[in-house]
């Protein structure tokens, strides 16, 4: 028998099938991790078959040198989508498999020493003649069995009084798994009563879960519509008939929430994995998923590999935020379309969901791709009175201050009231940067095209991008003067101002910084919704999923930050995040209201976003996309060019610029083609690394994927780097 195997090289050269024999006796299976020897060494691989032909001269083939694991990783399915990852993100067929490998693996299960007892009666004479071994037997008498560790720490023993008791067959001792991560029990909670909206989008779902059939939907459902209760009713339908289900949120900060929502009414049957997790506890969860004890997954993007084998719903949440794709490492895939593909395989049900869909689900859910699901109403509240307040008509007034004067009452009013409120601003750091007032010096970083953010709590000057820092000082490095400004506002100057003018309110802060430490975001979340602050200060980690019901007022400091961004999708995004964190007031019996403060009031994602009218603000945004022929009308892929020597980058970025010209014409496509660029990048360097790129539209995205598989296989300087990414959701 010959087995087929993916070995773990980053490689063009290597990227393909080898065939290697199964000694006689080794128990190999598909999905299994094994090591192979290759060019005179032994390096790890993956059975994707096993056949018992072989393709070319069997005195050719070399033995499987070992079995790296028990288990199988991947089943059939689970190959069958990395091979899917592979071509439709064009990536080296080891990496798709990588990225379905769950973290953790190669530390393995965790294991401790567990001593028992053996015996029921003690020996009465070993308390004259070894009074320690009478001590132990002692004590283990109601407390066996326990920790090895736990045993010689409390009684204080050498381990050589331990093996003389089992050397005389008194205990034993073995080792015992232990897992190093379970959710909290929670109280249990029952089925609500459905609305009618509710009730029809059930059915309508667990019908294709019933039969089994591929389905996808798309859940549009305005903010605080019991979505969620939708979402636990259908995952409770496909256990029924014996199917498991995973739901994915967009980030970390959702998690506690969520979580407490899905144990609460499943119980210890949800595993959890995200990456605020160890790398051996989210394999644990993984090994959980694999031994069919849950029949749920709650987690971030890369959860949608969880390795069930009886797949019967996907769930994605707040389908339209960008963190579902991964755009750092190769693959640069998208969740929601590895959860489609998986669905599909797996004949399972999709269901997409937000209050604001992208405009591609929802454009597709409009042709009729997706199934479209309204749920119109918000359950027993109204929506919350939103009011648009224009910052220079404040500032002409005399008003300085960060906050507006009505928004600057109401946190007033709220405080007295005792509700609860949420400031919401979507840049962290006291000021974006510092500027001479005499020479007009702005510190920069040193390693990126970036001006430095200041954090006043560390009196740190940072970049957001590498992690640069330097102490801010007191007088113009240039010029010496002492007149330093402060331009522009993050999360951490919301924060100062908000105590100084509210000296005696209790406030919290989520962003980046103040959640680095494991179990932060958790704390600041049930800390707030415990009532141990009035006022929560957050970046776009808040803007969704909070749902505490003394939240009567939100406030946007700036909504203009998003707005005007160098992206074609910055409308897009200011509507949802605004529509978003204007969702979490009034989820409560009390109503709820919202100050969004710009300086672009008659924007119509502005405009919209306060009307909370997603069709109208998709109306007006789709026509702009169709004229210039943007995505959902076009595909894009971003190539970026990066590298430490400037001239290098530059010259590559032209060459490859020439080769995806040459390439177009050579492929005679008559669908819309076009390049843009060469140019720098947005943010022209980071890290050192000069960084140029070359964006491509097509309305064919076969041609992408056949212009990014050649610009891979070029052979470019030493030090440069590209990367491709087709259908970006950021070009920055």
């Amino acid at each position: 028998m010959f087995a087929e195997v993916i070995v773990d090289i980053k490689s063009s050269n290597t990227d393909r099938v080898y065939t290697y024999r199964i000694p006689e006796g080794m128990d190999i299976k598909v999905g299994m991790r094994v090591s192979v020897p290759f060019n005179n060494r032994f390096i790890d691989g993956y059975v994707i078959s096993i056949t018992d032909k072989a393709s070319y001269s069997v005195n050719k083939i070399k033995d499987i040198h070992r079995i790296l694991d028990s288990y199988s990783i991947f089943d059939e399915k689970m190959i069958e989508l990395a091979k899917w990852i592979k071509e439709y993100y064009k990536c080296y067929f080891s990496e798709a498999l990588q990225t379905i490998m769950p973290v953790g693996i190669k530390q393995g299960e965790k294991k401790v020493k567990v001593v028992k007892t053996n015996i029921d009666e003690i020996p009465f004479q070993l308390s004259k003649r070894a009074p320690k071994q009478y001590e132990i037997l002692q004590y283990l008498k109601n407390r066996s069995p326990i920790r090895l560790s736990e045993l010689v720490k409390v009684l204080n023993i050498d381990y050589g009084v331990i093996r003389s008791l089992q050397n005389k067959g008194y205990i034993e001792i073995y080792e015992e798994e232990v897992l190093r991560f379970s959710v909290k029990d929670i109280e249990r909670t029952k089925p609500l009563l459905l609305t009618e909206e509710q009730q029809r989008a059930v059915e309508e779902v667990k019908s294709s879960i019933l039969t089994g059939t591929f389905d996808k939907y798309l859940l549009f459902g305005v903010t605080g519509s019991g979505k969620t209760e939708v979402y636990l009713q259908l995952i409770d339908e496909a256990i029924k008939i014996g199917k498991s289900a995973i739901v994915l949120v967009p980030e970390i900060s959702l998690t506690p929430q969520t979580i407490e929502r899905f144990v609460s009414r499943f119980g210890n049957r949800v595993a959890v994995i995200h990456s605020g997790l160890s790398p051996g506890e989210r394999f644990d969860e993984w090994r959980k998923v694999k031994n069919g004890l849950v029949d749920v997954v709650v987690g971030v993007r890369n959860a949608v590999f969880a390795p069930f084998n009886n797949l019967g719903l996907i769930i994605i949440d707040e389908e339209h935020e960008t963190t579902y794709k991964q755009s750092d490492l190769r693959p640069k895939y998208n969740a929601k379309e590895v959860a489609e593909k998986r669905c599909e395989i797996e004949k399972a049900v999709l269901v997409m969901a937000s209050a604001t869909p992208s405009l591609e689900t929802y454009y597709k859910a409009n042709k009729g791709e997706y199934k479209l699901i309204r749920l119109t109403k918000r359950i027993n509240v109204s929506m919350p009175q939103i009011e648009v307040v224009n910052m220079s008509e404040e500032l002409a007034s005399g008003n300085t201050s960060i906050f507006s004067r009505k928004l600057f009452s109401y946190i007033k009013e709220n405080l007295k009231r005792k509700e609860q409120t949420i400031l919401f601003l979507n840049r962290r750091g006291y000021s974006s940067f510092v500027s001479c007032r005499d020479c007009g010096y702005v510190p920069k970083c040193p390693n990126c095209d970036i001006s430095l953010t200041y954090h006043f709590e560390d009196k740190k000057l940072v970049c957001h991008y590498c992690g640069y820092e330097e102490t801010m000082k007191d007088t113009c490095p240039k010029c010496g003067s002492k007149r330093i400004r402060y331009l522009g506002i993050g999360t951490e100057r919301v924060e100062n101002d908000i105590k100084k003018f509210f000296p005696n309110a209790r406030v919290l802060r989520m962003d980046v910084d103040t959640t680095r430490k494991k179990g932060s975001h958790e704390k600041i979340f049930y800390d707030f919704r415990n009532g141990k602050a009035d006022i929560l200060i957050g970046t776009q980690m808040i803007s969704k999923g909070f749902d505490i019901p003394n939240v009567t007022l939100v406030g946007v400091i700036l909504a203009d930050i998003t707005l005007n961004l160098p992206d074609f999708r910055s409308s897009e995004r200011t509507f949802q995040l605004l529509t978003q964190v204007a969702g979490r007031a009034g989820r409560g019996e009390k109503p709820g209201r919202v100050v969004i403060q710009t300086y672009e009031d008659d924007h119509y994602s502005i405009v919209t976003a306060k009307q909370q009218n997603y069709v109208k603000f998709y109306n007006e945004e789709i026509k702009y996309r169709e004229i210039f022929i943007y995505p959902p009308f076009s595909h894009l892929m971003n190539i970026v060019i990066s590298g430490e020597e400037e001239e290098e980058v530059k010259n590559t970025a032209a060459n490859t610029y020439l080769t995806c010209q040459k390439l177009i014409n050579k492929l005679q496509n008559k669908s819309y083609n076009k390049i843009l660029g060469p140019a720098p990048a947005p943010i022209s360097k980071i890290n050192n690394r000069y960084r140029w790129q070359v964006i491509l539209k097509s309305e064919d995205r076969n041609i992408l994927t056949e212009i990014a598989e050649e610009i891979q296989k070029m052979k470019y300087p030493k030090d440069i780097r590209i990367a491709v990414d087709i259908d970006p959701l950021n070009i920055m």
